[in-house]
């Protein structure tokens, strides 16, 4: 993964999620992957949360 995109799986886990259908798609994608491989109980389950988060916003915005 790129800076940009580490930084915004970083802002996503942190609460901070995108306004942008296709912004938190990619987010969504990269967040997956984080929970691919997480190493341990307590992040994957943060990442989990987060992967949720971005889906109902994700919902929202649908076009």
């Amino acid at each position: 993964m790129t800076d940009q995109e580490n930084l915004d799986v970083k802002n996503a886990i942190d609460g901070k999620l995108s306004d942008t259908y296709d912004e938190l798609e990619i987010v969504l994608k990269n967040l997956i992957s984080e929970k691919e491989a997480a190493g341990d109980h307590g992040t994957f389950k943060r990442i989990d949360k987060t992967v949720d988060k971005v889906r109902i916003k994700m919902h929202r915005l649908k076009p």
